[in-house]
């Protein structure tokens, strides 16, 4: 698989920029429309001679990282990345990405989440059925979900040419299997 090398100025970026790559090139492609959510954030000061913000804060909580359309459905998700080899903590996803991915799925979108285990190098697709599951477990004391359940190898996620995280790949699959 394709990974850029970072160093510390970009590190935690590579999933990101690895999203932008595939999504520019699906765009480009006219095979799937999806775009990246900026957070809504409210800039007090801001230093012209550097061109940096410093000093600046949230409006309001965001909805997902990710949502647009292909073959007419709706996609909504959000990228995780944990450091953790043997499970994904569920603190990792806030209350109302849930909240906003669960009203969605109910709706008719396609709604997951892509985790990245970095310390494996290795990047899933996490069907919002499984999270569901878990966060319903959660006020019980249920905290993580195991690696071993993410971990399938029609999720994994793996490059096809210039697309560096091809999700569209298991979407046919579970629109596919949605529609028998």
């Amino acid at each position: 698989m394709t990974r850029y090398s970072h160093n510390y100025a970009n590190r935690g970026r590579q999933l990101e920029t690895e999203l932008k790559t595939t999504n520019e090139y699906y765009n480009s492609q006219g095979i799937a429309k999806i775009q990246k959510i900026p957070i809504p954030v409210k800039v007090l000061n801001f230093n012209s001679q550097t061109g940096k913000i410093t000093n600046a804060f949230y409006e309001k909580k965001s909805t997902v990282d990710y949502i647009g359309t292909y073959q007419g459905r709706t996609i909504v998700f959000d990228a995780k990345e944990t450091k953790v080899k043997t499970r994904f903590d569920l603190k990792n996803i806030k209350q109302h990405q849930y909240q906003y991915l669960k009203e969605q799925y109910q709706c008719g979108a396609i709604a997951f989440l892509l985790v990245r285990f970095k310390k494996l190098d290795e990047s899933y697709y996490l069907p919002f059925e499984l999270l569901d599951k878990y966060m319903i477990q959660k006020p019980n004391g249920r905290k993580s979900i195991p690696y071993e359940d993410i971990a399938k190898d029609r999720y994994r996620l793996e490059a096809n040419g210039l697309i560096l995280l091809d999700y569209l790949s298991v979407v046919d699959e579970i629109i596919t299997n949605k529609d028998k």
